[in-house]
């Protein structure tokens, strides 16, 4: 989804060729498109990043197609050093538990056993997009056991894992946000005494200031029950808050993290000045995710 901000926001540059890098009309301009790419999908920080690295270099007189690129560029060498030192986490003939389709994830459990090591992986559907199940394909193909549970069942296999990894999709003082789930799985992991590791990059990192920016959303019920009876409310949100205290581990571009070390991370984030001196509108978003 980061990457496919960086997408738009080169698209959307040569609309802005006819005013000249550093005036008035093309910093707005720019600053406007920023904030819609960074609105259309508020439960990622990843999003949030890209389009205030893109709006930061346009403030600097970077060209905002080069800006596009350059930053896509970091973002995908970022993820690809997380992805190995998340690799390196996973010892042979262990049990890994992970939950929901972490792109990041699957990175480190391909590139592991590319590496030689055999290990099983525990994980469930990820209701109510089942992206669990594209997962365990991906791994099963690449020659990597399986077990498949329901996502309560997966709860109830924790005690089983040698460690549990899993990805984010935004990183802020005390907590991270991923699938709804995630914080149960790793109180109970830390009640089993399994090390509980979260892959992400600096781009996932949401700064105080930018906590405005992030909202856990509810998605369409229908997703879950198309036709309830009355009187019976439907709740669909993909993200919850996981208290970073039940982590071992925070896994970035830069290696293992500890999770007291994040406050000082995210204290040396830069915020774009069309971002600083503005709010998110409250209408809704679009659903990048479902689009």
């Amino acid at each position: 989804m980061s990457l496919r901000a960086c997408e738009i926001l080169e698209t959307c540059a040569p609309a802005q060729r006819n005013a000249r890098p550093g005036h008035p009309a093309h910093g707005e301009a720019c600053a406007d498109i920023a904030r819609r790419v960074a609105a259309a999908q508020p439960s990622m920080a990843g999003v949030w990043n890209v389009s205030n690295c893109w709006l930061l270099a346009i403030e600097r007189g970077e060209r905002p197609a080069q800006a596009a690129n350059r930053i896509a560029r970091q973002l995908r060498k970022a993820q690809a050093a997380a992805v190995r030192h998340a690799a390196a986490l996973i010892p042979g003939r262990s049990v890994v538990t992970t939950y929901s389709g972490s792109s990041t994830v699957l990175g480190a459990l391909l590139l592991a056993r590319k590496r030689g090591r055999r290990f099983r992986v525990l994980c469930s559907e990820s209701r109510p997009l089942l992206e669990g199940r594209a997962l365990a394909a991906r791994l099963a193909a690449a020659d990597i056991p399986v077990e498949f549970l329901t996502d309560a069942a997966l709860f109830s296999a924790i005690s089983r894992a040698t460690l549990v990894l899993v990805g984010c999709d935004a990183i802020q003082p005390g907590y991270f946000a991923n699938k709804t789930g995630t914080a149960a799985l790793a109180a109970l992991a830390r009640r089993s005494r399994v090390p509980f590791h979260v892959a992400a990059d600096s781009f996932k990192l949401l700064p105080s200031r930018a906590a405005l920016w992030f909202r856990v959303r509810e998605e369409r019920p229908a997703q879950i029950w198309p036709s309830p009876p009355q009187r019976v409310l439907v709740r669909n949100s993909y993200f919850e808050r996981t208290p970073l205290r039940l982590c071992a581990t925070v896994i970035l571009e830069t290696g293992g993290c500890p999770p007291g070390e994040i406050r000082a991370l995210l204290r040396g984030k830069q915020i774009a000045e069309g971002f600083a001196r503005s709010t998110p509108e409250t209408r809704p978003a679009a659903n990048a995710r479902n689009e």
